[in-house]
């Protein structure tokens, strides 16, 4: 089963408020990443809904602690508390950061969370 087309399983965020609304979908990518490490994520371009654009962002603000416009493994592994194997999460950068700089834009999120509706 590929991350793509893997249904969500329950996911409890554990990061605390603001994260802590319904879905929190930075924390979904990772959760199916998390049951699925080996599977490659879909590569089909998806325009997200504006409703989902603006969830992306809010999840990408959330998880963007230092405030520079970029996601890096540190500010992962923080909101996780541990809970994420490094390995894990070193493929989550693999399918997710483009650009091989280290860090997660806004859009390579967003292009790849679109992927996983």
């Amino acid at each position: 089963m590929s991350i793509g087309t893997a249904a969500p399983r329950p996911f409890v965020c554990q990061m605390g408020p603001p994260c802590a609304r319904p879905r929190a979908t930075l924390a979904v990518c990772i959760a199916l990443l998390l049951t699925s490490a080996a599977a490659a994520p879909a590569e089909e371009k998806k325009q997200p809904s504006e409703a989902e654009l603006s969830e992306y962002k809010q999840d990408f603000v959330d998880f963007d602690v230092n405030k520079d416009n970029q996601i890096d493994a540190q500010e992962v592994r923080s909101q996780f508390k541990g809970d994420l194997d490094p390995r894990e999460l070193h493929q989550f950068f693999i399918d997710v950061d483009k650009d091989q700089s280290g860090t997660l834009t806004l859009k390579e999120y967003v292009d790849y969370a679109a992927t996983l509706n």
